[in-house]
């Protein structure tokens, strides 16, 4: 089965993260792994996925790399997107986001939930990923992830509705992970 880790704060090719060989290294390299964008997202086929998670953290710990992230598959990204809600284009919306978190409990707030700037607003907030919008009026765009992070106590790591459908569409049930 195909899988995709988010990491967290992780950019491929700055001070702090992996190089993106690296990343794909220790999700068991090139034959069942890549790497999707800068961004640290790693597609990868797994049987046993506990035990792939098990050997990537520790294979990056061991290269002096912790950054957090989690694990989906590629059929949830894509039936994710099924439930994308809908942005009305008046609403001058920058970005559609979705945010993946593992969280035990789950803080009971009624959505729409704006942050205290206005720049982002959760639409939909789910066991183990959100819905948002935010908006750029001017050289900054809303913060999704650090305002998830604080209603949630938990780390979060975001991508934009575009990028998980490129993700979806590359490496669909169609697909296989290694096959560029």
């Amino acid at each position: 089965m195909s899988y995709v880790a988010l990491f967290r704060n992780l950019n491929l090719g700055h001070p702090g993260s992996p190089t993106g060989a690296a990343l794909v290294d220790a999700f068991g390299g090139p034959s069942v792994a890549s790497s999707f964008q800068t961004n640290g997202t790693v597609v990868f086929d797994a049987d046993d996925l506990a035990a792939a998670i098990s050997q990537a953290r520790q294979g990056l710990a061991a290269a002096g790399f912790r950054q957090s992230f989690v694990v989906r598959s590629v059929e949830d990204i894509a039936n994710l997107l099924d439930d994308a809600p809908e942005i009305d284009p008046a609403e001058n919306v920058y970005r559609l986001m979705a945010s993946f978190f593992d969280a035990t409990d789950k803080p009971q707030v009624s959505v729409p939930l704006r942050s205290p700037d206005s720049l982002v607003e959760v639409r939909g907030l789910h066991d183990s990923h959100a819905w948002s919008v935010c908006w750029k009026p001017k050289h900054t765009a809303g913060n999704v992830t650090g305002f998830l992070e604080s209603l949630l106590k938990v780390s979060v790591t975001t991508r934009s509705a575009a990028t998980l459908e490129r993700l979806a569409q590359k490496y669909g049930a169609a697909s296989n992970v290694h096959a560029d």
